[in-house]
């Protein structure tokens, strides 16, 4: 049987009551403590800066959006707060100005929610609890972009949402009551509020430590659209997305294989119907959504080529791209990459996939408009084959320079992009690959 105790505080999300009721505070947590959380849908990675009456200057540290900063601990008092982030040129860039005032043995973590040309600061502030035996306090704060009220259920991991108790009911920017339960693994529910319809469904969580846990509702972004997602917010730089269980994934293909034209691509045996049709080489396809699981993908081409039963595992709400490719040896295989999550407008985090099985390795410049490869700050030195990494990018105009260093370290431009603006929203690949058609016999691709 579940035991909860309720702590009654006002439903604005201002402030929150803690498991300790004096305003002197405790001697276990004798100072006063912050974080910054970044639920802002289409944001950049934001520093937040801290400014005393005299004029000291704290930071707080940068979160992009779905993550949080560490905990700093300072002491009570009143704070002037400044949000920026940083463009292309390098230039700090102010997002919002604001105050905090904190107390002794007080937690407050500071939300950035809505639009990122006018966000909303919001925070959440508590005492720390230094009475829990046992126990774990639980805030739930509703940072969706609609203005739609939720109701947050939990239930023991051995039940289901038969036995789920309601948590409470959080309407747009503001948070529940404060709930304590015993540590254990628990299922989280979030319905629409006074019904029973389910929203999102988290696997099991195992809440193991004796503190106060902060779960935040929020839209999700990247190439799946229109979801939502659950944050548990804790001490440290981690924020742990519950994704929901009963969410979709999505995959596209980039086929890098000359041979292989008028492509199709099949889950399960070739004799069904195929998925993706008609693909031409260095074609990157739209996103398949589909339902999570494991699939077995193959590849096969009009003149018989065919990739048989590659393994596609697509988790609730990820994105995933399956390139194909031929190994050192000439036989055609493929490999799978997990696209980024994050917005894709002022920094754009995407894969770089290396396909020469020539070179030990290459390396990938990112060349803006005023600078050279010996000048530019964005590069990938050494790359192997067969082998990705993620890159980010500011958002600017960029050529990609596709570069072999020999033993001497001598280097050979192997290819030079066009000048290419970002897109914002667009989910970038990058895959360096062999041409025949081209004068180096290599070449660099940047698609979305």
């Amino acid at each position: 049987m579940l035991r909860v105790v309720l702590c009654l505080s006002a439903s604005l999300l201002l402030t929150a009551c803690g498991g300790s009721s004096s305003s002197e505070g405790n001697d276990t947590y004798p100072n006063t403590y912050l974080q910054f959380y970044n639920a802002s849908y289409n944001s950049a990675t934001t520093t937040v800066t801290l400014t005393d009456s005299d004029d000291e200057e704290y930071s707080l540290g940068s979160a992009y959006f779905g993550d949080s900063t560490s905990v700093v601990t300072l002491d009570a008092a009143t704070y002037d707060v400044g949000l920026s982030y940083y463009d292309d040129s390098g230039d700090e860039i102010s997002v919002m100005d604001d105050s905090v005032t904190t107390k002794k043995s007080q937690k407050t973590i500071l939300m950035m929610a809505g639009d990122y040309s006018s966000p909303q600061l919001l925070n959440l502030s508590f005492e720390r609890d230094d009475e829990l035996d046992e126990q774990f306090n639980l805030y739930f704060v509703n940072l969706l972009g609609s203005s739609q009220n939720v109701d947050l259920y939990l239930s023991k991991s051995t039940e289901d949402f038969d036995d789920a108790v309601l948590v409470g009911t959080a309407a747009q920017y503001a948070h529940t009551e404060l709930a304590t339960y015993d540590l254990g693994s628990y299922i989280l529910y979030v319905t629409e509020a006074g019904t029973r319809t389910l929203l999102l469904q988290s696997p099991v969580y195992a809440f193991s430590y004796e503190t106060d846990y902060v779960l935040a509702l929020r839209d999700n972004a990247g190439p799946l659209k229109e979801k939502i997602a659950l944050d548990l917010i804790g001490n440290t730089t981690t924020v742990y997305t519950l994704e929901d269980v009963n969410a979709n994934a999505q995959f596209r293909v980039y086929n890098s294989l000359n041979d292989y034209t008028n492509a199709n691509v099949y889950l399960g045996t070739t004799s069904s119907t195929p998925v993706m049709t008609s693909l031409t080489p260095d074609t990157l396809t739209s996103y398949l959504e589909l339902p999570h699981g494991d699939y077995r993908a193959s590849l096969k081409s009009e003149n018989g080529g065919l990739i048989p039963n590659g393994l596609l595992t697509l988790n609730q709400g990820q994105s995933k791209t399956l390139v194909y490719y031929k190994d050192a040896s000439g036989n055609a295989t493929s490999l799978t990459v997990t696209d980024s999550q994050t917005p894709q407008i002022y920094d754009f985090i995407f894969n770089v996939v290396n396909v020469i099985p020539d070179f030990d390795n290459v390396s990938l410049y990112f060349v803006a408009p005023d600078k050279t490869m010996e000048t530019t700050s964005y590069y990938i030195s050494s790359l192997n084959d067969a082998t990705a990494v993620s890159m980010t990018l500011p958002a600017n105009t960029y050529s990609v320079l596709l570069v072999r260093r020999d033993s001497n370290n001598n280097k050979t431009l192997l290819d030079q992009t066009d000048a290419v603006t970002l897109e914002a929203g667009a989910s970038y690949l990058l895959v360096a690959e062999k041409d025949p058609d081209t004068e180096t016999g290599y070449k660099v691709v940047l698609q979305h």
